[in-house]
C-alpha cells in the first residue's frame, strides 16, 4: 500500500509541476505578443520618422522659415561627439539634385537572390555618378532605401559597431 501512496504522490507532484510550467508558457506567450505588438508599434514609428527624414532632404530649407527652426533643433537633438553642431543652411544642401530631372533610388529588401543584389548594386552606382553624390552622403542615402531584412541588418550593424567603439560607417 506505501508503494502506491508514493506513487499517487509522485502523480500530484508531477501534476502540479505540469501546471506550474503550462501557466509559466502561457506568460512567457503572452510576453511575446507583447513585445511583438511593441515592436510592429516601433516599426511603424521608425518608418513615419524616416519618411520625414527623407521629406526633409528632399525640400529646400529656404522655403519655409519655420522649416529652418526644425532643421535647427534636429541637428541640436542629434549631435554626436563626431558631428559638430551646425546652423542651417540658407541655401539648398543638396546640389547634387538640382539636375532637370529628378532620380529615384532603388529600394533594397535583402532578399537573398545574388543578381538581385547585383542589379540593384549596380543602380546604386549609375545613380550616385549621374548626380554626382558626394561620397559622405552615399551611405546615408543608401540607408534610407534598406527595407525589411536589409533595414534590419543595417541596424544591428550600426548597433554593433556602437557597442564596439568603432567608428560610424561613412564611405560607400
Amino acid at each position: 500500500m506505501s508503494a502506491s501512496l508514493s506513487l499517487e504522490e509522485n502523480l500530484d507532484a508531477v501534476l502540479k509541476s505540469n501546471h506550474k510550467i503550462t501557466s509559466s508558457n502561457q506568460e512567457l506567450k503572452s510576453s511575446n505578443q507583447g513585445l511583438k505588438a511593441q515592436n510592429e508599434y516601433l516599426r511603424k514609428q521608425l518608418g513615419t520618422f524616416l519618411k520625414q527624414k527623407q521629406k526633409m532632404n528632399e525640400e529646400p530649407i529656404y522655403s519655409n522659415p519655420r522649416r529652418q527652426e526644425q532643421v535647427f533643433s534636429y541637428t541640436l537633438d542629434s549631435s554626436s561627439d563626431e558631428e559638430p553642431l551646425r546652423m542651417p543652411e540658407l541655401e539648398p544642401r543638396m546640389q547634387f539634385n538640382s539636375n532637370d530631372f529628378r532620380v529615384e533610388i532603388p529600394e533594397y529588401e535583402g532578399k537573398l537572390d545574388p543578381e538581385e543584389f547585383l542589379d540593384w548594386l549596380h543602380m546604386m552606382e549609375r545613380v550616385f555618378e549621374y548626380k554626382d553624390v558626394p561620397e559622405d552622403r552615399k551611405v546615408k542615402l543608401v540607408a534610407l532605401r534598406l527595407r525589411k531584412y536589409a533595414s534590419l541588418w543595417w541596424t544591428n550593424l550600426c548597433a554593433k559597431r556602437v557597442r564596439e567603439r568603432k567608428a560610424k560607417i561613412r564611405t560607400w
